[in-house]
């Protein structure tokens, strides 16, 4: 049974670590403009001095020590977001072009 559950809670987390889908075009969820203003390493503190505050966070419930947090940009009528996942204080990677706030919501 334990087996199963963490199958099962592998895939979940891995569907969900980008949130919502991203919107074709540029920087359709990839490594696009957006996402490469921030490199890997970089803190949360310096990530947001890039974009300014985050517009949503969220902490992993199957490993406290990563969280995703998702920096808005575009226009205020279709906002677009940076996914950043960070593990400790350390960003290790991230992504743009997402329609909402990242989210381990189906993870739970």
């Amino acid at each position: 049974m334990r087996l199963v559950w963490a199958i099962s809670a592998a895939l979940a987390l891995g569907g969900c670590m980008e949130g919502a889908p991203p919107v074709s075009g540029a920087g359709g969820g990839g490594q696009g403009a957006e996402a490469r203003k921030l490199s890997a390493g970089m803190t949360q503190a310096q990530a947001e001095a890039v974009f300014g505050l985050d517009a949503g966070f969220e902490r992993n419930p199957a490993n406290w020590d990563e969280s995703c947090v998702s920096y808005a940009y575009g226009d205020a009528a279709t906002p677009r977001y940076v996914h950043a996942v960070f593990r400790g204080d350390t960003l290790t990677r991230a992504t743009d072009g997402h329609g909402a706030i990242c989210t381990y919501g189906a993870a739970l």
